[in-house]
């Protein structure tokens, strides 16, 4: 990304680590120390950017396997942030939180919204994200009143919470990323009674943060929720190969406004293919095509259909997952859910649903494929259903589908024998995996990613491991031992190291 970015000068702090030396190989990179600035320096007088100006530069995946590098300007984050501040009225008064890191876009509306507006801004240590009771406890300490989050992330709180958390002090929770359902949206003022209003963002990195809001009622719509209206001086447009699109009338989600990024540093023939000339003006006017299905509600309010390259047919019938995932969702048993398109045994094309659900059982199963069959065509009924304790998520907190693990519970895949526990510790250990991740025999061998884990269910083994042994083993212990072996290991030390200690006493 440096290189990409063509970074002219990297402010390092602290000493030079030993893995560092790549940075030296960057041509043009000047690396200054920060203890090594001079005070002079920071009395400089800085120039006053103009509004078209350079401000930041964040990555979004490339399909090439290199990062596209988009550019943002002063204008278009002040526009977001002023319209926030105004419409939302954030305070001094208001307490709000970050989340997310500082690798996505996003974190600049959670640092500067509060404090462009005079508010305080409140980060959680790290060990706070570890677990959905140390977060919500922590929201409720620190007397949060606004927040910003992904759907999947608040959905996996949802399904851990303390008791006794109410978050009166919550006016205001935005949520963007990803499709927001009315299910969601109902459980989360059902576990949070008190909490405020809530809100449903959109917008791609390349329009800056978000170009669309919706405030969700106190009786959400059906299904998933609107992506609401446009912000002033901002247009969005349903297009059908150029045209625009009637009420209804499925097409691209396209944005029009003057308060856009500069587009990609590095990727012209997608720049070319995203950021085009309107056709419906006379001027050196831009759209930006946002790659997303919308369509015009007949209120005038935009929502959302997925992703344009999510289609798939199925028997000859056009199929978009989103839509089957939204009517999923609606079943009581169905905590969260994903729907995705796979190959199946044939080489055919099939959907396959991943459900979080309290009832892990194989009737439940059953009854929501015959909720289904009622509500929905025969193609679009998921041909696999694979019950899961939480979906994984991506750094950001949205559905990481590629680490869906295949509707194949067996897997012989792993090209390794299983070896099973040999002692009391590897016994105790390997239940505890069975169970977190659903299967029945695990082998102390076996690594925990490859048989289906991920960071919300390591996070949920190292809660039941501490439990179990009396100890506080960090998270990055899952990432460091991923096997049962080499967890088992751990443990046995860290409880050697503790009796020794109370020799010592």
């Amino acid at each position: 990304m440096l290189r990409e970015a063509g970074a002219k000068r990297l402010l390092y702090n602290g000493r030079r680590r030993a893995g560092d030396q790549w940075l030296d190989a960057i041509p043009a990179l000047t690396i200054t120390d920060v203890k090594d600035i001079d005070e002079a320096d920071t009395e400089a007088e800085l120039p006053i950017p103009d509004p078209d100006d350079p401000a930041y530069l964040f990555f979004t995946s490339g399909t090439s396997g290199i990062p596209k590098g988009v550019l943002g300007c002063h204008k278009g984050l002040s526009h977001f942030l002023k319209w926030q501040r105004e419409r939302f009225e954030v305070t001094p008064a208001d307490r709000s939180a970050q989340f997310t890191g500082l690798s996505f876009d996003v974190v600049l509306r959670d640092i500067f919204l509060p404090l462009t507006s005079g508010a305080s801004l409140h980060l959680p240590e790290p060990e706070t994200l570890e677990s959905a009771v140390q977060v919500v406890s922590w929201l409720e300490r620190e007397r949060i009143s606004i927040m910003h989050t992904v759907p999947s992330l608040a959905q996996s709180w949802l399904n851990d919470l303390p008791g006794a958390v109410s978050l009166p002090s919550l006016r205001w929770t935005f949520f963007a990323g990803e499709p927001l359902t009315d299910s969601l949206v109902q459980r989360w003022r059902t576990s949070f009674a008190r909490s405020g209003n809530v809100a449903n963002l959109y917008g791609p990195t390349e329009t800056t943060l978000a170009k669309c809001f919706f405030v969700v009622p106190r009786q959400p719509l059906f299904g998933v929720q609107p992506v609401g209206q446009p912000l002033p001086n901002t247009q969005a447009l349903i297009l059908n190969r150029g045209q625009l699109s009637g009420i209804g009338e499925p097409g691209e989600i396209t944005i029009r406004t003057p308060f856009r990024s500069l587009g990609y540093v590095n990727a012209a023939e997608e720049q070319a293919k995203r950021f085009i000339r309107n056709s419906f003006t006379d001027d050196d006017d831009l759209l930006y095509l946002s790659g997303d299905r919308g369509r015009y509600r007949p209120d005038g309010l935009i929502e959302i259909l997925g992703r344009l390259d999510d289609q798939v047919k199925i028997r000859g019938v056009r199929v978009e997952p989103g839509e089957v995932n939204a009517v999923l969702n609606r079943h009581p048993s169905v905590l969260a859910s994903a729907v995705i398109a796979i190959r199946d045994a044939n080489d055919e094309n099939a959907l396959a649903a991943y459900i979080v659900s309290a009832d892990a059982s194989e009737e439940v199963v059953g009854s929501i494929r015959s909720y289904l069959q009622k509500l929905l065509p025969p193609a679009m009924v998921p041909a696999f259903f694979v019950l899961m304790d939480q979906l994984p998520l991506t750094p950001n907190g949205k559905v990481d589908r590629r680490a869906l693990p295949a509707p194949d519970f067996s897997f012989s895949s792993l090209g390794q024998e299983s070896i099973a526990p040999r002692n009391q510790t590897e016994e105790l250990v390997a239940a505890i995996w069975g169970e977190v991740l659903g299967i029945e025999t695990v082998g102390v061998n076996h690594d925990f990613f490859a048989l289906g884990g991920h960071s919300l269910r390591a996070m949920q083994v190292i809660t039941r491991v501490n439990a179990a042994f009396q100890l506080d083993l960090p998270l990055r212990t899952m990432f460091e031992t991923t096997t049962v072996a080499g967890l088992a290991e751990v443990i046995e030390d860290r409880l050697i190291e503790q009796l020794e200690t109370e020799e010592v006493r």
